[in-house]
């Protein structure tokens, strides 16, 4: 196999990797590794195409909605806003939790540990 088909392989199979969930937390959760422009850049590809299905759903749904009757402007808005006020106690929420850990001391590491596997206990597998 030549090298230039050789890396293209290995490429592609970066690529599906990348759409791996478990992949993605993996490769943030290593804070040791450093991440470099193509993890990046294929990380932002694939949230980008997360996001467009979203959007299409999102006004699909919104669409069937509103065209068969069954929910109107008012409560449309006014669900959108409950939900835009829900989203935004979370992120107070999670900003707060943010804020305690950064100040009380614990490195970034144990940190993001304690995010993915629910534990300060690191068990010797690396962060």
């Amino acid at each position: 196999m030549s090298t230039n088909l050789a890396w293209m392989v290995m490429s592609m199979q970066a690529v599906w990797d990348m759409l791996s969930d478990q992949k993605i937390w993996n490769l943030l959760g290593d804070v040791q590794r450093p991440l470099d422009e193509d993890i990046i850049r294929l990380m932002f590809i694939e949230l980008f195409s997360r996001v467009k299905v979203l959007e299409e759903e999102n006004l699909a749904l919104r669409v069937l909605l509103m065209e068969q009757g069954l929910v109107d402007d008012e409560l449309y808005a006014l669900t959108r806003r409950a939900v835009r006020e829900f989203l935004k106690e979370k992120d107070d929420e999670r900003a707060a939790e943010s804020e305690f850990f950064a100040r009380s001391g614990i490195p970034f590491p144990e940190w993001v540990n304690f995010k993915l596997r629910g534990t300060f206990i690191n068990n010797g597998e690396g962060v």
